[in-house]
């Protein structure tokens, strides 16, 4: 396990919330799929900071299974390629799939993936596990209790690390925003993925590719990620200046894409 090498080497990144005047602080980054760059990132040896052998990843992804009928074919595809990709890992590396989503459905169960079962050990062969997670849309707060709907079952309360007070400021500005569980996962999903050395955060239409099965980053201070076309130049350049008029620390860190790969600790 490498945990303790990336809880010293790691940066925290804090997800406290999504729009503050502060929240975007200077970290390294490497975008890997910059145009006016190769593609090196990708097959740069392991680095020689990386001293064990066994090595946890997880590949971490939100399904909105209300929304079965336009992503299962999107999951079921994903969960192919990390089948085909495992066979070509390292023997004493572990890669599991888990996935982030509203109900147990059937599909999961014929695909063999475990319910609320976090990876306690490294001898586990790599499993497809399943959580129950309650999307910000649904998190619905009681006029007049107050309360707000966080776990669909008692027993999944512990499973997740929960800012109540973040979750309702995510629900009052973000709950029509439909994407924002893919990354709420990462901030509220710390006791899930905390035992493994690095995470792949990703979408549902992406393939694992063999490539995969034996790559760490060469650094574990770097958040890898791709591209996306997000933005033009001229926004780009409206957002900084209205950050800047407003007050706003601004980076112009711009299309940074949906996938990441980082060492567990990076990001919490």
């Amino acid at each position: 396990m490498l945990n303790s090498e990336c809880v010293q080497q790691g940066i925290r990144l804090n997800l406290h919330l999504l729009y503050t005047n502060n929240h975007f602080s200077k970290f390294p980054l490497k975008l890997i799929h910059d145009r006016q760059s190769s593609n090196s990132y990708f097959i740069q040896q392991q680095s020689s900071t990386i001293n064990s052998s066994s090595i946890q990843r997880a590949i971490l992804v939100f399904y909105p299974s209300n929304q079965e009928i336009n992503y299962l074919p999107e999951i079921r595809w994903l969960y192919r390629s990390w089948i085909e990709m495992i066979k070509y890992e390292p023997s004493e590396w572990r890669t599991d799939f888990i996935i982030f989503t509203e109900q147990y459905s059937t599909v999961f169960i014929q695909l063999g993936c475990l319910i609320n079962r976090i990876r306690l050990n490294d001898e586990e062969q790599p499993k497809c596990r399943v959580f129950i997670y309650v999307r910000i849309s649904a998190r619905h707060i009681d006029p007049v209790t107050k309360q707000q709907i966080l776990v669909t079952n008692h027993s999944e309360k512990n499973l997740f690390h929960v800012d109540i007070s973040r979750s309702i400021l995510l629900y009052d500005h973000f709950k029509a925003y439909q994407y924002i569980d893919s990354v709420n996962i990462i901030a509220e999903g710390y006791p899930i993925y905390s035992y493994y050395d690095f995470i792949l955060k990703t979408d549902l239409d992406v393939f694992i590719t063999k490539r995969f099965a034996n790559y760490v980053p060469s650094t574990l201070k770097t958040l890898f990620t791709g591209r996306g076309g997000y933005s033009t130049e001229f926004n780009t350049r409206r957002l900084g200046r209205i950050a800047r008029d407003m007050g706003w620390k601004y980076q112009n860190l711009t299309n940074i894409g949906s996938t990441w790969l980082v060492c567990f600790n990076f990001v919490i």
